[in-house]
């Protein structure tokens, strides 16, 4: 459908493609809510609109943003917003994993409690739900409406940052250089190697894969003793620290803020990688609704984005992005939403609790 209408633009006047594109309608090729024109219509505002949209967020004054990235992405993003909207000040609270959404949904149905007008979130599939039960609001403004149709989700959820899951080793203890997971394996990494625990669907969702891209994997790894963490900062302070040798699951944001004090230790990005994108996504309920359309637009931007990939800490969708990492050089595959379901994700915990115990 995108090429039939994107076709009847350069030989017909405004008028006539309305007319056929309402011929087309009638005839079933129905044009589907996640499509190119129903979102950039959806999105794009008139610039007085956008004007008085960002007058009532300095009236408003502040933005209250649940996020779940990593402390130094959460330290950009403030500097950067706040630098940017004079008059609209940005609160983050971290919250790690599903923490984060459990809060969100209590927050839902106590609408009288100060909460969240915005959220950062890796739980993609929860926040394809919520916008498909009418809960988050359609982002607009300028950058917005430019953003790549196919990185906003549900009409409501901007995927940014397409992060791989990367590995660690302390370079003090492991004098051989680890390069797959395979290496994890080494008998001398018995009692040493940490991981993290089951704090998100996400989490959940790279040891399923880790599971079938590597059958048989999980069960040797698990024979390895591995402790684990509540947290991917906890298990990469871990390694930093000497507490265990190599850690098998960490992102390069956590990662590099341990690289800025010289901690002793190696990051990589295995051959095979997989990876996931953060979501984020304005609350219907949100108290401040135009300072949080106004912190959407600005995530959508090069700006923002500069802000969350740092130094080559995560991809971005937009282009030109500085500081962006070149996800042409690595080899990385993304959570496809669309086939995770519920059913899938409890079945796959069960058999990682039989694995790891429950934690």
């Amino acid at each position: 459908m995108q090429n039939t209408t994107s076709g009847l633009k350069g030989r017909h006047s405004p008028k006539r493609r309305a007319l056929m594109l309402a011929s087309l309608l009638a005839m079933g090729a129905a044009v589907p809510m996640g499509s190119a024109i129903a979102q950039a219509n959806s999105r794009n505002v008139p610039p007085a609109e956008w004007a008085r949209i960002q007058e009532a967020a300095r009236k408003e004054g502040k933005v209250i943003v649940y996020a779940t990235m990593g402390p130094a992405q959460h330290e950009r993003i403030l500097a950067a917003f706040n630098a940017a909207n004079p008059g609209v000040k940005m609160e983050l609270v971290r919250i790690v994993g599903s923490a984060l959404t459990a809060k969100v949904e209590q927050e839902r149905v106590q609408q009288n409690v100060v909460g969240a007008d915005f959220i950062i979130t890796a739980d993609i599939r929860w926040a394809g739900d919520a916008a498909k039960k009418g809960f988050l609001k359609t982002p607009v403004g300028p950058n917005a409406a430019a953003y790549p149709d196919a990185w906003v989700r549900n009409g409501s959820v901007a995927l940014m940052a397409h992060t791989p899951w990367v590995m660690h080793y302390n370079t003090n203890l492991v004098k051989t250089p680890i390069t797959s997971y395979q290496d994890l394996l080494r008998p001398e990494l018995a009692g040493k190697v940490g991981g993290v625990s089951l704090v998100a669907e996400v989490v959940t969702l790279f040891y399923k894969w880790l599971d079938e891209s590597n059958p048989g994997y999980l069960e040797k790894l698990a024979a390895q003793k591995v402790k684990m963490y509540p947290s991917t900062v906890g298990s990469a302070n871990s390694t930093a620290s000497g507490e265990v040798s190599a850690g098998v699951f960490s992102v390069i944001p956590v990662d590099n803020a341990l690289h800025a004090q010289n901690a002793p230790m190696k990051t990589v990005i295995p051959t095979q990688a997989y990876g996931f994108a953060y979501g984020t996504a304005i609350l219907g309920w949100a108290k401040n609704p135009n300072a949080a359309l106004v912190a959407q637009d600005f995530m959508m931007s090069v700006l923002g984005q500069q802000a969350v990939v740092g130094k080559g800490e995560a991809a971005s969708p937009l282009p030109n992005v500085p500081g962006a990492l070149d996800v042409s050089k690595i080899n990385l595959t993304l959570i496809d939403w669309d086939k995770v379901t519920p059913e899938g994700v409890k079945a796959f915990e069960t058999r990682w609790n039989s694995l790891f115990g429950a934690r």
